[in-house]
């Protein structure tokens, strides 16, 4: 997916505005480090000609399942001023339906569990990246794009390089350990 130096930088600043002065930031430079990969997908909404919700999605490999294609959805933002309106769950459908036109397994997600869970994501046994243990948490989600491709699919994981960072993945992370 081709997209401009104008629409990078439109997109990276949606999501610093999104995520606020404490997050925004590091969500940002994750943002432009992401579109700089030649496989990311960008969906945007945009309202009055106005850009205001994005989300990317990034592929995401299954170390002992290589023949499955997945993707992470991370991050997701929307402007402040137009959250609270289901622009986040259209963006989702809109990239799920791209997705399964590209004949995608799953799309997997770190986020908000109730959030994800009515969207048609539930737990997964495939482990986080930098997840010393494979368990579940709830946290960590996948949804399935073609029925029955994901049953009893396991094991580690390793998610595009801009997002290959400790911070990102490990539950129990701590800043400079």
């Amino acid at each position: 997916m081709t997209i401009t130096n104008n629409e990078k930088r439109e997109i990276k600043e949606l999501h610093l505005k999104a995520f606020g002065k404490e997050e925004g930031p590091v969500i940002g430079d994750l943002v432009g480090d992401m579109l700089e990969e030649q496989e990311t997908i960008s969906i945007n909404i945009e309202k009055d000609d106005k850009l205001v919700g994005n989300v990317l999605f990034t592929p995401f490999k299954l170390n002992e399942h290589p023949e499955k294609r997945c993707y992470l959805l991370a991050p997701i933002g929307i402007l402040p001023e137009y959250q609270g309106q289901s622009l986040g769950k259209e963006l989702i459908e809109k990239g799920v339906a791209h997705l399964k036109s590209l004949d995608v397994d799953a799309i997997f997600v770190l986020g908000y569990p109730k959030y994800y869970g009515i969207r048609g994501f539930y737990p997964t046994y495939v482990a986080l990246p930098y997840q010393k243990e494979v368990m579940r948490i709830d946290a960590w989600k996948m949804r399935e794009l073609k029925p029955g491709s994901m049953a009893e699919v396991g094991g580690t994981s390793v998610a595009c390089d801009a997002i290959m960072k400790p911070e990102f993945w490990d539950l129990n992370y701590e800043p400079g350990s």
